[in-house]
């Protein structure tokens, strides 16, 4: 049978081991209350510094898109001003009857549903400016069908050969802004090219007489590609954004 050992603790040594007790408890909740004290300050540091540099962002982001969205509309009117006479032009080679009825279709709706499919574009626009101010490295809207892409993606090789430095200055002023490198953002050529495509889906035309106005908006609105970017790079140069790339 095992022995059991009794210890015989006197009242002396009972309370020390008492108040002991209670002070290591103390400590423990000081310490805690410490560390939950720390945790908020930590935390609303955390919080309060990106929060000011997203409002800024916004801010920078709203009167950069500002000045491209007024000059995209300038062009967009100087796109319906040529449109009649341009789409003869590309139509050269076509069936008379087929000629005839896809221009009055086309110019129809311009004229009628000019300003919603502009808007449109905009809207579209929209969604990349947004990803730049949340740092998502990413394009915002789907492909264009595999028939079109490579007429988009034609017409903006051209752009990103021509404007290659400008471009490379605005994305590096752009990677300052969101403190993120940044390979896709809403200046890109082919943004513009896919934000248009879609877009003229709100004309209400059918698919062949979409495909018409691509050469026309290549022609009257990215021809003057270099307006647009020069209006937004000077819009981040006047916001203090200099070029920077993170390592």
């Amino acid at each position: 049978m095992t022995e059991r050992t009794v210890w015989n603790i006197g009242p002396n040594l009972l309370y020390e081991i008492c108040s002991l007790g209670a002070l290591i408890t103390h400590l423990n909740h000081r310490i805690k209350l410490s560390l939950l004290m720390s945790a908020e300050y930590t935390t609303a540091q955390i919080i309060q510094l990106p929060q000011a540099n997203r409002q800024r962002n916004i801010q920078v982001v709203r009167q950069v898109k500002g000045a491209v969205d007024n000059r995209m509309n300038y062009l967009f009117d100087g796109l319906l001003l040529n449109v009649a006479d341009a789409l003869f032009e590309e139509m050269h080679g076509m069936d008379q009857h087929r000629q005839i009825d896809e221009h009055f279709n086309i110019t129809r709706a311009l004229k009628v549903r000019g300003d919603v499919y502009q808007e449109e574009f905009l809207t579209l626009m929209n969604l990349s400016w947004v990803n730049l101010i949340k740092s998502k490295n990413y394009q915002a809207l789907p492909d264009a069908p595999c028939e079109v892409a490579p007429t988009l993606t034609y017409y903006s090789e051209r752009n990103l050969n021509h404007y290659k430095i400008l471009l490379e200055e605005i994305r590096l002023r752009f990677t300052a802004l969101v403190d993120t490198n940044v390979d896709f953002h809403p200046l890109l050529p082919n943004n513009f090219y896919l934000c248009f495509w879609h877009a003229t889906e709100k004309l209400g035309i059918n698919y062949s007489e979409r495909v018409l106005l691509l050469p026309l908006f290549n022609r009257f609105a990215m021809d003057r590609f270099g307006q647009v970017l020069s209006i937004a790079n000077q819009g981040l140069v006047e916001f203090g954004i200099k070029i920077h790339e993170l390592s």
